[in-house]
């Protein structure tokens, strides 16, 4: 079950997706409609700290690196 980050050549939107069939890869940016963002690699290393600040949604608004963000504890 990876979670992968794709990149959008249109717009440089960058978002991540977890999918569990290849199939399921995304094939559009979610943001402008532009076909085949590339694929950039894992969203996360795959540690407790970097999957509870992906699972938290709030870190990447706030921006928060080595301080907790006061949402997940992180």
């Amino acid at each position: 079950m990876p979670v992968l980050k794709y990149h959008c050549h249109n717009c440089g939107n960058e978002f991540a997706k977890i999918f569990f069939d290849p199939e399921q890869a995304p094939k559009k940016c979610p943001v402008c409609d532009a076909p085949n963002p590339k694929e950039l690699g894992l969203a996360f290393n795959q540690d407790s700290t970097s999957l509870a600040r992906a699972m938290c949604g709030s870190c990447d608004l706030c921006g928060a690196d080595t301080d907790s963000c006061g949402t997940c504890g992180v």
